[in-house]
């Protein structure tokens, strides 16, 4: 009897053991937290990761299973589970080099390759954060301080109508009913030194991106501590100056702080100087409360000023008229500044839940002169129009996260409310003298959202469920028509649901459907009460990811987006117009291959079909849409103390109009650098342009009149791209 005493009681203490429940702490080598280290049950195929503590909670791993941890940039570590590692397990993982060897197709894809991608080549430049993501390009045609204009999926995104930008996933960057266009996304106030990650995501299937996400999204993780402090030097060609300084003031195991700062000069490659200067101080501050709870702060202010050449017509640059780096114009260019508060709390209840609390605020002015036209429209004063705003932003999220067995599921609930006083587009000559006011008003936009996210994973397969819901409410006062006011209210659902099979360790397929959308320009609605507020598109992917060996990654998709109503910004009346019902659709490819530890190969390149759906064929070619994309390179690291990149991007012809009677040409370029460190100093050489390519960065179909002809041309207005620049850096680590 007491024999099958013990043994019942021998039986119970091992099933409780076999279903006893994997928890811990995964940390670095300085012990803070590593948040999103993957933790992969190699028995069973299923994974969790940790949350923002570095803690993780696995109900379904038991006693015997073979374990996995990763993340990237760490060494990995494996281990078999058992009595004395399956509770409060704690470990701290090591740094490396090896990238491609650590990547788990069960992961996105974006992630993947931004993985890749900024551990192999960080940042140079603030241009350089949106090249990061493979597809997008983009174009400076205002002298430098002005918004690039942007290009992803077949879209001409302007400055962000259908691109949704943030920074620290809460500080967003576009502006709805922005004074130069809709979505308006302008970056400079980021410092690229502090970009830690660059997370990205191609179509609409992220409940947690709302407006603008119709193309994807981009967020620029920055760094939430310094080993190093750090101050650098550049001197370039065309009396282009930068210097930058990341000043660590804590880097305590519970207190870290440090300062960034950045300061540019550059007189620019045309023949006026645009005498660009642009001052960027930034603070992060982050404090542990406790074991389960903690504060983040991030502040910073920008400011910047410029002249600018602006668009020049190719029949003068035929004619010998007019120099390549020439202008009709040189008076354009303006000025903007912008400051930032972002104050997060994140509080973990038990060993599974967490819950962050986000609030934002940002001031914003913007004060832009441009002149598209010349003398089209006043053939005495010219056709120079300058845009105006000034814009608060207010915006509170609260996310909470938790585990239900097998399923990882999160909510978010949240407010933005954008304030912009005087809003104004106006007719004016040399910068100095108001001729006309063609709007003049202000504008208030509220958004209220909330989403939830689901995750589930079923021997091989993977289901995300996804739900958003969005509010807005909008109002404008217009000033010239003895304020009258519009308003305007909609709500748009936005279901989306994710699938992925694994077929082993090494192939994963993707399907992947959302409804996304972006909101219109409120003064469009006020001008026109029929227009909607809100427009949907809908977005599928489908595509692999594969590893075919340990040092090769390779991506491929195919892709769909159907958007109901497409905006485009008109730049003669510098206002957004509806073109109609467009579809699009294209393939995606793209490697990585690590040749050694010291060189490895990326490679990125699109073809796209993007048409207006309602034109006719042969006249129903969206303008600017990108047919031919291509990116690829070498990076070398760790090479006798020598580091590099060699990069060559391609943009193919594009057409500028309807009927592609007017051809946006397609350029080639290589871009290098040369780093070599020794001690604490690394001494850097960056070269745009090796091979002086004259190329045309930014190309718009414009009906224009020069001041001594009769009638207008329409034709190409373009701006030029950067001729063979070189810059010498120094970078000091203490």
């Amino acid at each position: 009897m007491k024999q099958k005493s013990l043994l019942v009681i021998t039986i119970c203490i091992i099933s409780l053991n076999l279903s006893a429940q994997f928890n811990g702490v995964i940390v670095d080598d300085t012990y803070s937290p590593i948040e999103d280290a993957g933790i992969y049950n190699i028995s069973k195929s299923i994974h969790t990761h940790t949350d923002v503590f570095g803690r993780f909670n696995d109900n379904n791993s038991q006693i015997g299973d073979t374990i996995e941890i990763r993340k990237l940039g760490y060494k990995s570590v494996q281990l078999v589970l058992n009595q004395t590692n399956i509770n409060d397990f704690r470990i701290s993982l090591e740094n490396s080099y090896i990238i491609l060897d650590q990547i788990n197709v069960t992961e996105p894809v974006e992630d993947n390759i931004q993985k890749i991608d900024i551990r192999k080549n960080p940042v140079a430049n603030s241009q350089e954060l949106l090249r990061k993501v493979p597809g997008l390009f983009i174009a400076q045609h205002a002298g430098g301080g002005k918004a690039e204009q942007m290009f992803l999926r077949g879209f001409d995104i302007d400055h962000g109508t259908d691109i949704n930008l943030t920074v620290d996933n809460y500080i967003p960057v576009n502006m709805p009913s922005h004074a130069h266009g809709q979505g308006y996304a302008d970056l400079h106030f980021v410092i690229p030194e502090m970009i830690q990650a660059i997370e990205f995501e191609k179509g609409s299937f992220n409940s947690a991106k709302g407006n603008f996400a119709t193309a994807g999204s981009v967020n620029f993780k920055l760094k939430d501590r310094i080993n190093q402090s750090q101050i650098s030097f550049e001197k370039g060609m065309f009396n282009f100056n930068r210097a930058i300084a990341l000043i660590n003031l804590s880097n305590g195991q519970r207190l870290n702080s440090y300062l960034a700062g950045e300061y540019i000069t550059n007189n620019g490659y045309f023949k006026s100087p645009q005498d660009f200067n642009k001052l960027n101080l930034a603070w992060k501050f982050n404090y542990s409360i406790n074991s389960n709870s903690g504060l983040a702060l991030t502040a910073s202010t920008f400011t910047s000023h410029w002249f600018a050449s602006g668009q020049i017509p190719e029949r003068e640059i035929l004619a010998g008229r007019l120099n390549w780096f020439g202008a009709i114009d040189d008076t354009e260019g303006g000025k903007t500044n912008r400051s930032n508060v972002l104050l997060q709390y994140y509080i973990g209840k038990n060993k599974i839940k967490n819950i962050k609390i986000n609030a934002y605020f940002s001031n914003y002015n913007f004060n832009l002169f441009s002149n598209f036209t010349f003398f089209l429209n006043d053939s005495t004063h010219g056709d120079q129009i300058n845009q105006i705003e000034n814009r608060n932003i207010l915006g509170l999220e609260s996310k909470f996260e938790n585990q239900f067995k097998s399923i990882n599921y999160q909510a978010g609930l949240g407010i933005r409310s954008d304030f912009i006083k005087n809003s104004q587009l106006n007719h004016t000559s040399n910068r100095l003298e108001l001729i006309e006011r063609f709007a003049y008003g202000d504008i208030q936009e509220n958004n209220i959202y909330g989403f939830v996210k689901s995750e589930w994973d079923y021997k091989k397969f993977q289901i995300q469920a996804q739900f958003r819901s969005d509010f807005f409410d909008v109002n404008y006062l217009d000033k010239l028509k003895s304020k009258f006011l519009t308003n305007r209210k909609e709500i748009i659902l936005s279901p989306k649901l994710n699938l992925s099979f694994q077929l082993n360790k090494d192939l994963q397929i993707y399907f992947k459907n959302g409804l996304g959308f972006h909101s219109n320009d409120t003064r469009l609605i006020a001008q026109d009460p029929s227009k909607g507020l809100l427009t949907r598109s809908t977005n599928s992917d489908l595509g692999i990811q594969w590893k075919p060996w340990n040092n090769t990654f390779i991506h491929s998709g195919l892709w769909v987006i159907d958007l109901e109503d497409e905006l485009v910004y008109v730049g003669d009346e510098a206002v957004v117009e509806s073109s109609g019902h467009t579809f699009r659709k294209g393939i995606e490819l793209g490697l990585r291959t690590e040749l050694n530890r010291f060189f490895d190969l990326f490679a990125d390149a699109s073809y796209t079909i993007a048409r207006i759906v309602e034109l006719p064929e042969g006249e129903n070619y969206i303008p600017l849409a990108s047919k031919w994309t291509a990116l690829g390179g070498i990076n070398f690291q760790d090479y006798n103390n020598f580091s590099g990149t060699l990069r060559i991007r391609y943009l193919g012809d594009r057409p500028a109009n309807e009927e592609y009677s007017l051809i946006a040409k397609g350029y080639t370029v290589c871009d290098a650098s040369l780093n070599y460190s020794v001690n604490n100093i690394t001494f850097s050489s960056i070269v745009d342009n090796i091979f002086n390519v004259r190329w045309k960065e930014a190309q718009f179909a414009t009906l224009s009149r020069l001041q001594n002809e009769k009638s207008p041309v329409e034709e190409i207005h373009f701006t030029p791209g950067s001729p063979f620049n070189f810059r010498l850096k120094v970078l000091v680590k203490f």
